[in-house]
């Protein structure tokens, strides 16, 4: 008699276990499903209504206006568009949770037995962890996104490409108690196609001597004949010259950018859409906030000046992820080294942070991402085109990155010959669209049906370690570092 009874009361639990997973699992794919199989039917329609009602919404909407990579970008960094997306994720995160809890409540009967309950517990528990962790994620996320727009990209003129091409002028400047004014230290103009998003980077050395102005330039009229006044008049001592006189720029809110923007134009014969300043301080607390960058270190790298020499701290040679310190001395260092040498490392290091930095570290990490960039950044580029923007971005990150150097031997930094300079960057220019469309025409479906060659020739291999020079001038920056 008692093992009849028995069996029925294990029947009865099994069944009684499927019933509480169906309601909680139920509730991951179709909230409002739990409370509509337990009795509570008004209010699981009414969900599972608005839950159809709101994924139907946005399927329409996507396939109605099909929305392309860049529209999306817009959408992810318009301040309006993630403060309603931040409120709507919370209280969806919210209402989510309270489906979660009752469902689990209609699920706890006492037939269940002791461990059938503990099982459906920590089932539940797991969930409603997970959808707490993800909603943290996505307001931490979506709020970081949102004071990094409002706090850095709050210009609004919009500039159209030149003949095809944006050209961003990147600066690395330091500013502290030891300088006079900002100087910035690296100067690379980046010329990106409108298109393809394909970029050539022009490096110009801090050091560059009796630099231009254009025709059209308030600083022309100070030096007609280049920034002549001298061995201190160099291209980093231009914004710092400039600096204390607005009469030159009257409407400017930086006359020493505008001098130093317009000094670059006049150095490589392009005319540039935007600038990014980046201060070389918050750029340490970004590769920290990134988790390090890894390198492949040449030499050893001095982590220190001439003011400080007795340390002796160096960056040991090998492959090795840098921190935020390391990474800025790996950068910046010219103990035992120079200029030009430098211009080849940042280089390097700007390759690796683009292609190392991932979509998981931005959402993982994007607070500290947010703070770092607000401390790192100054730019003209206005929100409005950062979807533009950020598509030409994703575009470039698997793209060849073609550089030239106006470092010696090639040029002179006393004495450039600046119309060789110009004449070079345009035939850099050139060759990199004449390659893209190689390369177009290469990838494009063909019928042929593909052949090998033999060879007899032996295969070479090529040294494993480079000199960081041979990054200021290639075809191809990813294979020079």
């Amino acid at each position: 008699m008692s093992a009849l009874g028995t069996r029925p009361t294990r029947v009865a639990q099994r069944g009684g276990l499927r019933r509480a997973l169906l309601l909680i699992l139920g509730t991951v794919v179709w909230p409002g499903i739990a409370q509509f199989l337990a009795g509570a039917r008004r209010l699981g329609a009414v969900v599972m209504i608005l839950w159809v009602a709101a994924i139907t919404a946005a399927l329409v909407v996507w396939f109605r206006f099909r929305p392309d990579r860049a529209q999306v970008i817009d959408w992810l960094t318009d301040p309006s568009v993630l403060q309603v997306a931040r409120v709507a994720g919370l209280v969806l995160a919210i209402v989510w949770m309270f489906l979660f809890v009752d469902a689990w409540r209609l699920a706890l009967v006492r037939s269940l037995g002791w461990w059938r309950l503990g099982v459906i517990s920590i089932i539940n528990v797991t969930i409603v962890a997970l959808v707490t962790s993800t909603t943290y994620l996505g307001w931490n996320t979506v709020t970081a996104s949102k004071d990094v727009v409002e706090q850095v990209f709050h210009e609004t003129e919009v500039k159209s490409p030149l003949q095809g091409r944006y050209n961003i002028l990147l600066l690395g400047a330091d500013s502290g108690d030891d300088r006079t004014g900002l100087r910035p230290d690296s100067i690379n103009l980046v010329s990106i196609d409108a298109e393809t998003g394909v970029p050539v980077m022009v490096s110009l050395p801090r050091n560059l001597q009796n630099v231009p102005f254009p025709e059209d330039s308030p600083m022309r009229t100070l030096y007609p004949y280049g920034y002549n006044c001298g061995s201190e008049c160099l291209l980093n001592a231009v914004h710092t010259a400039a600096s204390g006189r607005p009469d030159l720029y009257p409407k400017s809110k930086d006359p020493g950018l505008d001098a130093t923007l317009e000094a670059v134009e006049g150095v490589t014969g392009l005319k540039v859409n935007y600038h990014v300043l980046v201060n070389m301080k918050g750029f340490s607390s970004l590769v920290d906030a990134t988790g390090g960058v890894t390198m492949d270190i040449k030499e050893p790298i001095a982590m220190f000046g001439k003011d400080d020499a007795w340390k002796q701290v160096y960056i040991q040679p090998g492959k090795q992820k840098l921190n935020g310190k390391e990474a800025l001395w790996y950068g910046r260092s010219r103990v035992q080294s120079d200029d030009y040498t430098r211009m080849g490392r940042q280089k390097c290091l700007m390759q690796a942070m683009l292609e190392q930095l991932s979509p998981e570290q931005v959402v993982l990490n994007a607070g500290k991402i947010a703070t770092s960039s607000a401390q790192m950044l100054s730019t003209d580029i206005p929100a409005s085109e950062l979807g533009a923007f950020g598509d030409l971005a994703l575009k470039a990150k698997d793209r060849q990155i073609a550089t030239l150097s106006v470092v010696p031997p090639e040029y002179s930094t006393v004495t450039p010959n600046f119309e060789q300079i110009r004449a070079d960057v345009a035939k850099l220019v050139a060759k990199s669209e004449r390659q893209q469309k190689k390369q177009a025409k290469q990838s494009a479906p063909t019928t042929a049906t593909p052949t090998t060659e033999a060879t007899t020739e032996a295969p070479t291999t090529e040294p494993t370690t480079k000199s960081p020079t041979e990054a200021n001038n290639t075809e191809d920056l990813a294979a020079s570092c």
